[in-house]
């Protein structure tokens, strides 16, 4: 054999089947535990994406909400000025949420107690305007024919929803230090086994 030529070792073929399985288990694994990781490192992120989905919800059904306003200006007083007021603290209070909990630094009271204000004064503007557009709707007189019946009583679920969801908010943004002690007591350890502890038998240390 002259010093160019190379020797080639028989490979086996991987067992595709048990190999994918295995590999996808695997995967799905690792990406549930850095999940969790995630979690233990900012458990705010549940009240965030509760609040986050609240804003949502309201931009969706503020067409409706508007359209009861515009019609029924005439007839409620302060309707339109809680629509706006709630809907600049929808988008503020994600913001205050945000600087509540900065990077590699303590919670800041400040913006916690701020969050907290936004979600009531949110929650009054729209009981103000849900009492105030059923007093416009018990003063209509003929409903069947009248379009700011019809707008009106539309946008009213819409109302009530986001009352419902502000309170949730609320509420699992205060149970916030509850789950965040459970969410650490999850392992997401990665537990790596030893080449040493997997070999059997002794090993043949004597020259030849």
């Amino acid at each position: 054999m002259t010093e160019n030529e190379k020797v080639l070792e028989p490979q086996t073929a991987p067992e595709n089947g048990k190999q994918k399985k295995g590999g996808f288990k695997a995967k799905t694994k690792e990406w549930f535990r850095k999940k969790a990781v995630a979690l233990k490192r900012a458990p705010q992120n549940i009240a965030l994406l509760v609040l986050a989905l609240t804003t949502v919800y309201f931009m969706l059904a503020l067409y409706s909400i508007s359209q009861a306003v515009d019609k029924s200006f005439n007839i409620t007083t302060a309707t339109g000025i809680c629509v706006f007021v709630t809907t600049l603290l929808s988008l503020l209070v994600l913001v205050s949420f945000l600087n509540a909990f900065p990077k590699r630094k303590k919670p800041n009271i400040f913006f916690i107690i701020l969050v907290f204000v936004m979600i009531g004064a949110m929650a009054a503007c729209d009981i103000v305007y849900y009492i105030q557009m059923n007093e416009c709707l018990a003063g209509i007189t003929n409903p069947a024919t009248s379009d700011i019946y019809r707008l009106v009583s539309a946008a009213q679920p819409f109302m009530l929803v986001h009352i419902v969801l502000l309170g949730v908010s609320a509420v699992v943004f205060a149970l916030l230090p509850l789950y965040k002690k459970l969410i650490l007591k999850i392992d997401t350890k990665v537990v790596l086994e030893s080449a040493a502890e997997n070999m059997h038998g002794e090993i043949d240390i004597r020259e030849d």
